[in-house]
């Protein structure tokens, strides 16, 4: 007998929302944070580089979870699309380690130790940080981590394309300065040196090598910007402090002047999406500015961030719909419908249409829905005035970034690449589920938002996804990428998903955010 999809989804979702009344019993029991310890004890166990002549406490990027070993050229799986096409490239890192990738797990190694007082974590974390800063710089003295490069450890090499980029992630950088300050300067002055294509105007490019094209992304900037902001609250430094702002004030000036939409890449004109705004600009770029406010105490980067953050819910919310349009004109007009391709900018195919996809499958595109809901939650955090008193127009768009993902939930493969998708690995449509990534960053937003809300439907709402991460990826004392898959990587975002079960096992505890 065929069952009607309706039917199936309606059962899942029911499923879904049964599971708290067995989630929310035991939400102090240290549950989440047991999957965690199994995960990192897995990983300092099997999960470093024990390949090729050299042998380090790098930790490597990719694991089969039924053998606990990284092949040199591991199944491609979905990655050929999940990377834009890339996948021998650090997006992937096939055969090797990247620092960058493993930003959000490193941080989860530190509090994980802060947790529990074992410092076996946080010695885990310092030593794969210090052997990354004995064996991975460029030629040019920047590190070989990010999309691009990274650490082959079969052949004891740097691999990839050797371009320097670093997108999205916050990184820990507080510990990798306490670990090596002057690797750490080394690599910041170089980014000051080899990235600013303008350094009277704060004009970036998220490439080291020039080249023909400046691609200015917003959260690339973002990254940079962070990385100066940080060496001012270590050094105090003003010209650190001058730089970040420089960075932002980039950006920020090219919004519309009616509207305060931000746009993504001035330097690029009208390709390769920069003539929109999208969840790019109010979700990471806005984040990196609100951590960035964190680090420095500077409300210009509040400003900024919510800067970024109100307009576009403004103009893209659909109350018909009740969700988020996922590209917006700099004049507040949705895009139903693709943007027409040209011969001169391809790269538009990449663009987002429609309402917001909650759960993206491509790494690097410019919908980010979830780092928007973040970004929404945590303003709000900050937003206290001299009086004390939040804004709680920052509160009403996490609210309804909350509803969106319940309606999108339990978690599925999206309309967007899903055909390219299910062609190349099949698999993919019949385990259901999501990326790690996406797991533990709503499990984080929802546990903010419990907290800024006090609503305990919030919380359960974070307990089923962990349930069902848990359910769909744990396997053999390791959490698998996707549930489709035999792996552990970190670019599906893993170390995410940990972070964010560690939020969750103690939502009282105010870490800052599954970034």
């Amino acid at each position: 007998m065929k069952i009607h999809p309706a039917i199936t989804i309606l059962c899942a979702v029911a499923l879904f929302n049964g599971a708290v009344a067995i989630a929310g019993e035991n939400d102090s029991d240290g549950r989440w944070r047991n999957y965690v310890a199994q995960s990192l004890d897995t990983l300092i166990e099997h999960g470093t580089d024990r390949y090729g002549p050299v042998k380090t406490p790098m930790l490597m990027a990719i694991l089969d979870v039924r053998t606990l070993t990284s092949p040199e050229k591991p199944v491609l799986y979905d990655d050929f699309y999940r990377t834009e096409g890339r996948p021998t490239h650090g997006r992937r890192s096939p055969g090797g380690s990247n620092l960058w990738l493993d930003q959000p797990l490193l941080k989860t190694l530190y509090e994980h130790s802060k947790v529990t007082g074992d410092a076996k974590y946080a010695r885990a974390a310092d030593d794969y940080i210090r052997a990354t800063f004995e064996h991975a710089f460029l030629p040019e003295g920047l590190l070989g981590w990010g999309s691009h490069t990274y650490y082959q450890a079969y052949e004891d090499r740097l691999a990839g394309d050797g371009q320097h980029e670093i997108l999205i992630i916050q990184p820990t950088w507080t510990n990798m300065y306490r670990v090596d300050p002057e690797a750490v300067r080394k690599e910041i002055e170089n980014i000051w040196d080899q990235h600013l294509v303008d350094k009277e105007t704060g004009a970036h490019n998220r490439h080291h090598k020039f080249g023909s094209l400046k691609a200015d992304f917003c959260y690339s900037g973002g990254s940079f910007a962070l990385a100066f902001a940080f060496m001012h609250q270590a050094t105090g430094e003003q010209q650190y402090l001058d730089r970040a702002k420089l960075i932002a004030d980039w950006h920020y000036q090219h919004r519309n002047e009616d509207t305060g939409l931000v746009r993504d890449a001035p330097l690029l004109g009208d390709g390769y999406g920069a003539q929109y705004c999208q969840t790019a600009v109010a979700g990471v770029f806005a984040s990196q500015m609100l951590r960035c406010h964190e680090l420095t105490g500077d409300r210009r980067f509040l400003e900024v961030g919510v800067g970024c953050i109100k307009p576009y819910a403004k103009y893209a919310w659909d109350e018909d719909a009740r969700s988020y349009w996922s590209l917006l004109t700099l004049e507040g007009e949705p895009t139903p419908q693709q943007p027409p391709r040209s011969d001169k900018h391809p790269e538009d195919y990449w663009l987002p249409t429609g309402h917001v996809e909650v759960w993206r499958t491509v790494m690097y595109t410019w919908e980010f829905p979830l780092i928007a809901a973040q970004a929404s939650i945590y303003a709000y955090e900050l937003s206290e005035g001299p009086d004390g008193a939040k804004d709680e127009e920052l509160l009403t768009i996490a609210k309804r970034w909350g509803e969106v993902i319940e309606r999108n939930s339990p978690p599925y493969l999206g309309r967007r690449w899903k055909q390219e998708l299910e062609q190349a690995f099949p698999a993919i449509s019949e385990s259901g589920g999501t990326y790690a990534e996406n797991y533990g960053r709503a499990i984080s937003f929802f546990v903010h938002l419990y907290r800024a809300a006090a609503d305990p439907k919030h919380l359960q709402m974070a307990e089923r996804l962990a349930q069902e991460s848990v359910d769909k990826l744990f396997e053999n004392g390791l959490f698998k990428g996707h549930p489709s898959k035999p792996t552990y990587q970190s670019n599906d975002g893993v170390g995410l998903l940990l972070y964010a079960l560690l939020e969750l096992d103690d939502p009282t505890r105010r870490l800052n955010g599954a970034f």
